[in-house]
């Protein structure tokens, strides 16, 4: 049986706070980036201070080969006031791209050769939202598998160059404690995942809440900072703490670089992981297909921290094998088993860092 996988596309394109020069009216609009390869998808990443009372729209337009632009999409309307309820915007309606919560997709099966971001930031004269990055990921054909593979036969992975490798320090905070708490925030904490690994590296980095901040966290639990970072990205429109780039924007806002973008393999995983880094990777899997996980999912976040010696992850997984304990976080995967399982998100990652920690040198077609 062929294992081959096709190649990935991607493109991150960002903008840092010096380049980002709103008008009167607060908007910013990016220059057209033109790509040399047609993209299917696009996520839009933003870090951004919103002091209370302000708030910013996110929003992207793409461009065909033959100069067509899609009207303004919006992908989000987003603060960190509690009084303000972030969320995406759906139903909106364009002959040429979906926004579909976090990632831009064509109608129709239509592709895209450029794209453009816009910003508009919403305040006063005395306060205004603070914006240190804005950028996107596009991908052509991330997610499409040639070959439906049987769990006895995974394909053979990109291999770390440095096995075992790990980073040290990365807290383990399990969702499977926070059951039932906080329905109105997509279910509780069963469905917390990307919540608990965004306040996993949050907390590594030092950028977490204080006790102050979690005061209002009304019950028992040694991880307060999963249910406020659960209420931080929560989307009301999506009705979930998932949206990729919430949970990123949420670490931006506490003083790191975050952006959600692509990779192409765990080999370049493993640079990230070299340089110090942790990343968060978006998993799916079904039955016998994850040896050891303990559950099923068509949507997961867990945090790479390291490599066994044998070249195997080790992660720390919020889901702790559905046990309710941060003692079953940590654990390790079959490099195969989990890449074929990330690879069905077309490997999707939060990169999530200060910005003083330098990130890896990024490839000839960089991705972050």
């Amino acid at each position: 049986m062929s294992t081959e996988r096709p190649t990935t596309d991607v493109l991150w394109t960002g903008w840092t706070g010096a380049q980002i020069d709103p008008d009167a009216s607060g908007v910013w609009t990016s220059p057209e980036v033109s790509m040399h390869f047609s993209f299917d998808e696009l996520v839009a990443s933003w870090n951004v201070v919103t002091p209370p009372g302000t708030w910013v729209e996110v929003a992207a337009r793409v461009i065909t080969a033959s100069g067509e632009r899609s009207g303004w999409l919006v992908l989000a309307r987003w603060s960190t006031d509690p009084a303000f309820t972030s969320t995406s915007v759906g139903g909106q309606d364009d002959p040429l791209a979906v926004a579909a919560d976090d990632t831009i997709l064509g109608r129709d099966g239509r592709r895209f050769t450029g794209f453009s971001v816009r910003l508009r930031m919403h305040g006063s004269a005395d306060r205004a939202p603070r914006v240190s990055l804005l950028g996107a990921m596009a991908s052509a054909d991330a997610r499409r598998r040639t070959v439906a593979l049987g769990p006895a036969v995974p394909a053979v992975p990109a291999v770390p160059a440095v096995p075992g490798a790990v980073v040290d320090g990365v807290p383990a905070y399990s969702q499977q404690l926070h059951r039932d708490r906080y329905p109105r925030w997509d279910g509780g904490g069963r469905s917390w995942c990307s919540a608990a690994s965004t306040a996993m590296l949050a907390d590594f980095w030092g950028a977490g809440p204080s006790a102050a901040e979690m005061e209002w966290v009304d019950y028992e639990t040694p991880d307060p900072q999963v249910p406020f970072t659960a209420r931080e990205v929560y989307d009301e429109a999506y009705g979930g703490a998932g949206n990729w780039a919430f949970n990123t924007a949420y670490a931006g806002s506490r003083g790191l670089v975050a952006y959600v973008t692509r990779l192409r393999s765990f080999a370049e995983a493993a640079r990230f992981i070299e340089a110090g880094i942790p990343l968060v990777l978006a998993i799916s899997h079904q039955e016998g297909e994850l040896t050891g996980a303990g559950y099923v999912t068509n949507g997961h976040l867990l945090v790479l921290v390291g490599f066994g010696e044998n070249g195997d992850p080790v992660v720390h997984d919020p889901a702790s094998h559905n046990i309710a304990s941060d003692e079953e976080v940590r654990t390790t995967y079959a490099l195969a088993e989990l890449d074929r399982a990330w690879a069905r998100s077309g490997r999707i990652v939060y990169v999530v860092r200060p910005p003083d920690v330098a990130p890896p040198e990024p490839p000839p077609q960089p991705n972050w």
